[in-house]
């Protein structure tokens, strides 16, 4: 039988019901202090002049990546046990956690919205065909890097949301590739039940990978920084275990279809895992946020190796991080996102996604240099 020694009852049946967990204070105060030190910098943004905020939510790749246990341990063995114990969840896949930051800044004056008036309600899979069973994505984690105030614009949560996803999974067992069309997540707008994000800055929260969310307006209009790795496993999810033993994942799809098993449930085309979609659009900004971190060392009368990006580390850690992130497999059969946007099938003419541009020369040098 599975055993728990780092959740308490109370907090597995909250994640069975709700599909969701807060850890607070979870992450280490000096990767907050760290990575939140040059936010500025890479936008191009003055923090304290808000005309210069462009942009109202957007997203940023990865300089900066630790072991997620060692970001935040206690959160780290509650995912543990989640997923049904530390040996399940692939040993390379996603296992750093970095500062690819989602930032959400509203605007001054905006209109009060109810949830089901959101747009972008989705579920983070754009690297593998989508099953019932899929575990790609068993967890989508929030690490909190800002406090998150009421009407911060938290992330939405609709709780309501996992079961009408996984009556329709159990009934396409030939699998959906992602884009998925917007009619997958339609039900969230008829839904009753949601949640908000509202945190401390280090507080990470631990949500399944079926649970339907999306971004609520930021009616403050401050900068409110999350990220937003993944846990994933080496095998699909059991949902016909002989000893009933099921993990709380599984046991939050078994219970949103009303089932003690699903034996009958077969996967009928071959499983595939690819290129994120949705890395390629934000991968694009890595070469103009060196260039910003570059500049800003040099203001600073500071070298090259003072700026802390994996993409100045050499060809071998690039590749480390690549594979750790899924960049090195090959795009998909939808493409590619070229942004945030954009569900148009494109795939690039270059069979590997080059991030560090020739046409900016001085990130070559900053290369060579350390």
């Amino acid at each position: 039988m599975l055993e728990y020694k780092h959740l308490t009852p109370e907090e597995r049946a909250h994640f069975v019901e709700h599909g969701w967990l807060r850890v607070p204070g979870a992450i280490k105060p000096k990767f907050v202090e760290e990575w939140m030190s040059n936010l500025w910098v890479r936008l191009g943004w003055d923090e304290h002049d808000k005309s210069t905020w462009t942009e109202e939510y957007l997203k940023m790749p990865r300089h900066r990546e630790v072991p997620a246990a060692e970001l935040c341990p206690e959160a780290w063995a509650k995912m543990c046990e989640i997923v049904g114990g530390e040996d399940r969840i692939d040993p390379v896949r996603e296992r750093y956690h970095g500062d690819q930051f989602i930032c959400n800044f509203g605007k001054e004056v905006q209109e009060e919205k109810h949830p089901s008036e959101f747009t972008g309600w989705h579920t983070d899979n754009d690297w593998y065909r989508q099953f019932l069973d899929s575990s790609g994505n068993a967890l989508t984690i929030i690490h909190c890097f800002t406090d998150i105030p009421p009407r911060g614009g938290g992330t939405a949560l609709c709780e309501d949301g996992i079961k009408p996803l996984c009556e329709t999974f159990y009934q396409h067992p030939e699998g959906l590739d992602p884009p998925f069309e917007k009619s997958l997540y339609a039900h969230c707008k008829s839904s009753k039940n949601f949640a908000f994000i509202e945190a401390k800055a280090g507080d990470v929260f631990i949500t399944h990978g079926l649970l339907p969310h999306a971004h609520s307006p930021n009616y403050l209009h401050y900068a409110r920084v999350i990220a937003n790795p993944h846990v994933n496993l080496t095998e699909p999810f059991n949902l016909n275990r002989p000893d009933g033993d099921y993990s709380l994942c599984e046991q939050v799809i078994l219970r949103a279809l009303g089932r003690e098993s699903i034996p009958e449930y077969k996967p009928t085309r071959e499983r595939l895992a690819f290129y994120p979609r949705t890395a390629f659009f934000k991968r694009e900004k890595v070469t103009p946020e060196l260039q910003r971190m570059l500049a800003d060392a040099e203001r600073k009368g500071l070298p090259p190796s003072s700026v802390d990006s994996v993409y100045l580390k050499g060809e071998k850690a690039i590749e480390e991080h690549e594979r750790r992130n899924g960049y090195d497999k090959a795009f998909g059969p939808n493409g590619v996102a070229q942004t945030m946007k954009d569900d148009a099938p494109y795939v690039p003419e270059a069979p590997k996604h080059d991030v560090l541009h020739d046409k900016l020369p001085a990130v070559k040098v900053a290369v060579a240099e350390i």
